[in-house]
This record gives C-alpha cells, structure tokens and sequence, in this order.
C-alpha cells in the first residue's frame, strides 16, 4: 500500500505541532483551489454543460447554415419558422422537436428589464423537466398559432427575487412590455438552465413582444427560433443529421421556385450536445475566452504553491537534523519523500475540501457582481463531475508543486554535516530561493497589469470626449408597428409625439439619427464620380435629420449643416455633410465643399459641409470616415433624441408621461446619453472588481510570499552575515547588499512577468477588437503601473527581513564553528 497508516499518523502529528504552518499553507491553497473551482464551475454551467440532466445522450441541438442567401448568411445561426415546421413535420429520426427564443421584457411589477425565454409547449419536456415547482406547464392548445395565449411561467429565482415567494402566484396577472400574462406556474431553479430566462411564454405570442409590426413569426425568411430534439432509440448523430439535411435540402428548392431570384440557397447542418462551447459560430470564441480566464487564475494556485513551497520548505530544513537521523537509523530516502508527499497532499485535500464549499456559492456571487441587473434571477450552477475533475487536478497540481522543492532539499541533504547541526552546502540556496521570487513576481504582473487595465476602463469612458453633447442629449427608445399598412397612423403618432415633446418647458430641439452611439455598425462603399462599384472606400452612412447638428452640438468645420430647404430639393439636388476623417481619406488637402459623391444605391450626392469628427463608435477613439446624409420628413426610421436644459431627471419623466399619454402600450426608458455611458461603464466596472479582487489576492500572496522566502533565506544565511561582519561590513552594508540583490530578483521577475501578459493582452484585444471598449494590445502606461505597484508591495515585504539581517549577533552565529 502506498500510503500507510504509520506514514499518516505522523504526518497528523507533524501538522499538529506545527499548527500556524499548517493553517496558513490551508488558507493559502483554499484560495487558490477555491478560486479555480469556482470560477470553473461558473464556466461549465455556462459553457461546457448540455442544458439537460436527463439522458443527456440522446438530446441534440440543431444548427443550420443558410448560404448563398443574403450577406452573413453563411454563419451558423436559427431557424426560420418555416424550416423549424418542416423539420418538425417530417423527421423520423428525431422524436420530438422543441424550439426557442430568447428575448428581453419589461416586467412593471418590477420597472426593469429581465430576459424571457419564447418556447414550444414541449420545451421542458424536451429539456427532461418532469414537473413544475409549482402549477403547470404550457399545454398545447396554447402554442397553437392564431391562439396568442398570455400565459406565462416564472423561473424560481426571478419569483422569489421579485414577488417574494408568493405561494399563490399561479393565477395572478403580470405585465411584460406592457400585455397582461397569466401566471401559470413556476420553472425550478435545479432545471433553469443558467442562459435560460427570467419568464417563459409560448413562442406564439412573439408579435407582442415587437409593437413595429415586423414579427419574425409572420417573416417566413427571418431565422429566428433554436431547436433541439431528442434521438429516437437506435438512431444516432450522424443519422439524424442526414435526415435533416435532406429535409432542409428540399426546402432550399421550395424557397428558389417560390422567389424566383437569382440566389442559390444552400443549407447545410450541424448537430451538437447543446453545451455552449459547441456551438458553431462561437466555439473558437468561447475556448479563447476560456483560455484567457482560466489562464490568469491558475497564476493566483501557482502563487498559492509557491507560498506553502517556502513554508513546507522552512520546515524540512528545520527537521534536517531529525531527517538526518532517521536516515543513519537505516530509512530510505523514498520513504522520507513519501512522508514529504504525503503532508503536501493531506494540505492540498484538507484545501480542495474547502474549496468545494467555495464552488457551490462563487457562481452566484460572480454573475450578480458582473450583471447587477440580473441580481436574484440567476440559476443555482452546482458542481458536477467535470467540476470535481478539475479540482482533483488542482489537488495534485497542488500537491506536486508544494512538494518538489522540499524533495529537492531532502534528496541533498549531506548526512554528515546534517548530524552536527550545520546547514552544510547542500540546503536551501540562493538559486532556488531567487526563483521563487521571480516566478511570484511574474506572476503577480500578469494579474496586476490585467487589473490595471480593467479598473482604468471605466474612468476612460466616462472621462473621453466623444465630440458632441452627453449630458443634455435624451435617447427616446421607440417601438411603433411603421408596416405599410400601419404607416398612416405611425406618422401621424410621430407627429403628435413630436408635438407633444416640444411643448415640454426646457426642451430645445429634437433630431433623429440611424446610428445610436457606441453601437458599431458596418461600413459602406462611397465612390467618387470617376470610379466603378467595387473601387470606392469604406464609410459609415448616418441618415440623419435636419436639426442633427444643432442638437448633438457637432461643431462644423468647413460649409454649412442642413437647413431646412434642403429637405424640398432632396429629389433634385440631394447633398450631403462629411467628417474631416471622410475628407482625409478621399480629398487630402483639398476643398470637399462642392465635391460629389456616389453611395452604394447609385446616388449622386454634392458636399455642402464638413464636420467635426466624434468618438461614438468606440469610446476614446476617433470614428472613420462618416457620411451625413439627409433624413425624410415622412421617414418612419431613426432614432429619436431631445436636447434640453435643466434637470435630466425631470425632463426623463416629462418625456416619459408624453409619450405615455399618447401610447399606453410603449415600453420604454428615456436616458441620456450619458447615462448609456454609465451604464456601459458600470458593466466592465463589474469586470473589473472581480478581476481586482483575483489581482488583490494575488499580490497578496505574492508579497506574503516574498517576505517567507527572504526570511528563509535569510535565517539560512545568518552565518554569512556574521562572517561578513566580523571582516568589517557594518549593519548598512548588509541591508544594500539585500535590497540589491532582491532589486535584482524583482526586475527579472517584471521581465518575466512582462513576457507573459503581452501575449495574453494581445490576445484578449484581439477577441474584443469589435467591442465598443477601448482595448490596447500593448498600454506601456498600465504595464508600467502594475509594475510600480508591484515593486513598492516586493519591497515593503523585503524591508523587515533586511533589517532583521542586520541585527544578526556575530558571536551566536559563528558558535557552532
């Protein structure tokens, strides 16, 4: 037997004559296993696990991949309605077929925003979910097209978030978005699927959740539905998804003959366990970011190790002498490495124990830190057999670290001089010492740089200038069926709206633009009148109203903004108004006033201004190339904004009670745009807590560990010291030599350090580049914070083990000579 029971008594017994050694080195793995565990666990309920517990073998989910359609149809993406009921109709391989979608709602009993889910009526059967918490599930009848019915069911999280547990909810009305929902029953939070929503409704009533009259329902070419089904016994993956490529092969021929175009659709399909990690168009994604994470935190369980390294290290050298007779009375030295490894593991083991309590209640904390919006409503992440793996993996990770420079001491340790009480030359040196502090210095870097770079992101956006007006600018989020059949009222809404806004006191002007600010939006070719289609440049086309300018306060460079007569010589003499990067790129040093332009529908447009460039695509950095053209009045598109003086907070409830009074059924929430930046902020402010959390902890251990390793080397090198005193160096000169060389230790280690983030920042930049953040591959400024701040903790922690050096007594020191 490997382990004995005489081994494990003694190594109990070690641990308990040593009980302040023992706790530390637990507490110190427990945040580094436990840390791991639980931010694993969080990315294996969101990533890795299918969303079934029940005869997870046989569920599948289904993705098409629509090509030679329109442009971006070639990624994986839903169904449509019409392909979701051929493929319903006709599979036999499948048994039966659910389907899904996930949206946003307004609950008013709560006044915010809360994610829902648009289900079959046999998605929980599909999903293995026998019964309800409480109530029923959706029957049939009301996943019935034409039927609409308001029914609802409410997963347990959001039902004891925000009405309190009522055990009589089933029944009760609720508002989303504005339409009264029967309660019918309540969803477990042991079967909501962490991605799941807040509410699930009948994938039927999908038009009330969009009052623009633009269903995706009624669209027969929107993919929109998810859908998932169950093998039938004897049939698998790769029969089924034969099956369904020949069914989707025939409905690629119905769609040609029925719209006669010149697009050859193809479509092809994939099937997978349902897990997020396989899912086509993101699965590269996902194992980046997973990488990314899990990357940086198995520094904070290296960090971890290399602290109880020194502490187990300081206790094997203090037992040198006891380790020295037990080999002279005859024990081998792989019985004594056993002992060694055996204290490591009960360590590790007592660590991962606490640890598991750690995975079951991080998740939860990590997602409400990161999306307070969606506090109370996420589901319980409960570890499974991958979560236990991958802690049994840190249990030995961690029990091999900790345990190989003990080894490493004990292997070479000189028996002779062991026995009479010397250190002799083979203990613990300034070689393995000095790479314990460079390995936790460079591994503190990493985290410290990436906590740098998160905590300054907020600050960046809400300190930039974006180059037109924030504070006094109002966002009025719309929702208004503008189909051709409801065009008439629609305008007339719009008009009334309008009216009404204006008469609120403090109300200055009011715009519309097609790009919302700091949502990215893809270029468009412009050509200059002596070039084809294909050789023009890329720019960004904003339709925007007359009063644009003026009311987003965009300062003008050169020529003129739109007045109103440009409106009525729109068809005749259409112009427009460029940014200076757009007259950078196509008429460099010259005078665009008067210039012509081409856009990608062919229209000739003539330049009568040029305006200053913005920031409102990325914050802090300048937009490309920007086209201005002119919106038209009897336009239903855009977006709405009011500039204003006063108080944003009242001229938010005053827009609010306008728009209200004429739409009882519009959903919406004025802001600013400044507080749309606030609220960007505050979510990578949530990133940022946790990631300066991890950072902290990291230091800590870091700095934590570099006073051990000092002190440790220091205690092994108090006959040198006295040596070196005896010959004349005074007391200052021991603490420079110490400084000096810990100096030394210290730039190493931010090389090091150095070496590894760049990678992992470029990286990390590279997967965001499409976001709205601001996100260097390379920021000297925050490498260079991190490392300020890392060398102040290094040497404040090297400071007390110095100054101890340079009270060493001489004489007690040299004694045993």
């Amino acid at each position: 037997m490997w382990i004995d029971r005489q081994d494990l008594l003694y190594t109990i017994r070690s641990a308990r004559r040593a009980p302040l050694l023992s706790t530390i080195a637990v507490v110190a793995l427990s945040l580094g296993i436990g840390l791991n565990g639980g931010v694993f666990t969080l990315l294996n309920a969101l990533f890795l696990s299918p969303p079934t517990h029940k005869d997870a073998s046989r569920f599948v989910q289904v993705y098409p991949k629509y090509e030679g359609w329109f442009t971006g149809a070639g990624q994986y993406s839903s169904f449509t309605t019409e392909d979701y009921d051929a493929v319903r109709a006709q599979t036999k391989t499948l048994e039966e077929i659910a389907a899904w979608d996930q949206r946003g709602a307004i609950l008013e009993q709560a006044h915010r925003a809360i994610p829902a889910l648009l289900v079959t009526c046999n998605y929980f059967r599909v999903l293995g979910i026998d019964r309800p918490l409480l109530g029923r599930f959706l029957t049939p009848q009301e996943c019935e097209r034409g039927t609409a019915a308001r029914v609802v069911l409410l997963s347990e999280p959001l039902w004891r978030s925000r009405f309190e547990a009522n055990p009589h909810i089933v029944g009760e009305t609720i508002h989303l978005n504005g339409v009264p929902y029967t309660v019918v029953g309540i969803v477990r939070a042991s079967d909501t699927n962490p991605r799941a929503g807040g509410v699930f409704a009948p994938y039927t009533t999908e038009p009330l959740y969009d009052h623009t009259g633009a269903s995706q329902m009624a669209n027969p070419d929107a993919p929109w539905l998810e859908i998932a089904g169950r093998l039938r016994p004897g049939y698998s993956r790769a029969d089924a998804q034969a099956e369904l490529t020949t069914i989707l092969r025939q409905q690629d021929r119905a769609y040609m003959e029925r719209k006669v175009t010149s697009f050859n659709r193809k479509t092809s399909v994939e099937l997978t366990n349902g897990s997020f990690i396989e899912t086509p168009a993101f699965r590269d994604t996902v194992a980046a970011l997973m990488a990314l994470i899990l990357g940086p935190l198995s520094l904070v369980l290296l960090l971890a190790c290399s602290n109880v390294t020194m502490l187990f290290l300081s206790r094997a050298v203090v037992r040198r002498g006891e380790i020295a007779v037990r080999l002279a009375l005859g024990v081998g030295r792989a019985r004594l490495l056993r002992m060694l490894v055996l204290e490591s593991f009960l360590t590790a083991v007592i660590a991962g124990g606490v640890s598991i309590a750690m995975t079951y209640r991080m998740p939860q904390m990590i997602m409400n830190v990161a999306n307070p919006t969606l506090a109370g409503l996420v589901p319980l992440m409960h570890p499974d057999w991958r979560v236990f793996g991958y802690l049994a993996a840190l249990v030995a990770l961690a029990t091999i670290a900790s345990s190989l420079a003990p080894i490493h001491a004990t292997w070479k340790l000189d028996l002779v001089t062991a026995l009479k009480g010397r250190e002799g030359a083979a203990t613990m040196r300034s070689r393995v010492t000095g790479g314990l502090i460079v390995a936790q210095i460079a591994m503190s870097f990493v985290l410290l740089t990436a906590a740098v770079l998160f905590a300054r992101m907020p600050g960046m956006v809400i300190a930039m200038d974006p180059g037109f007006e924030t504070h006094q600018t109002l966002s009025v989020p719309l929702a208004i069926d503008t189909s051709p059949q409801n065009r008439t009222a629609a305008l007339s809404l719009y008009r009334a709206l309008e009216a009404q806004i204006r008469s609120i006191p403090d109300v200055q002007s009011l715009a519309y633009e097609t790009l919302e600010p700091f949502r990215q939006t893809p270029p468009s070719e412009i050509r200059l009148p002596q070039q084809q289609k294909g050789q023009g440049e890329p720019a960004t086309i904003d339709v925007v109203s007359t009063d644009f300018f003026s009311t987003f306060a965009v300062r003008m460079m050169a020529g003129r903004s739109f007045v109103s007569s440009d409106s009525t010589a729109a068809h005749t003499n259409p112009v427009a108004v460029v940014s200076r990067a757009f007259v950078k790129q196509y008429w460099p040093g010259e005078d665009p006033v008067g210039k012509i332009i081409i856009t990608p529908d062919d229209k000739r447009l003539t330049v009568v201004g040029v305006a200053a460039d913005t920031r409102s695509e990325r914050f802090g950095v300048v937009d490309g190339p920007r086209l201005y053209t002119l919106r038209d009045p009897s336009a239903l598109d855009g977006q709405l904004y009011v500039r204003f003086a006063g108080s944003a907070a009242t001229m938010e409830k005053a827009v609010f009670d306008a728009v209200k009074s004429l739409d009882r059924m519009q959903v919406m929430t004025p802001q600013t745009i400044w507080e749309q930046m606030e609220s960007d902020a505050e979510n990578v402010r949530s990133l940022a807590r946790i990631i300066v959390v991890m950072a902290s902890v990291a230091v800590l251990l870091a700095v934590t560990g570099v006073y051990g390793v000092l002190s440790f080397a220091i205690n092994q090198r108090a006959r040198e010291f006295g040596i070196r005193m005896v010959l004349g160096a005074n007391r200052v000169t021991i603490f420079q030599s110490i400084l000096l060389r810990g100096g030394r230790q210290i730039a190493v280690g931010l090389v090091c350090g150095f070496a590894l983030a760049e990678p992992v920042v470029w990286a990390f930049a590279h997967l965001i580049k499409n976001s709205p953040f601001p996100f260097r591959s390379f920021d000297g400024s925050a490498f260079g914070i991190a490392a300020a701040l890392l060398v102040s903790v290094s040497l404040a922690g090297m400071y007390l083990p110095a100054l101890r050096a340079t009270q060493v007594d001489p004489m007690k020191s040299l004694r045993s000579e």
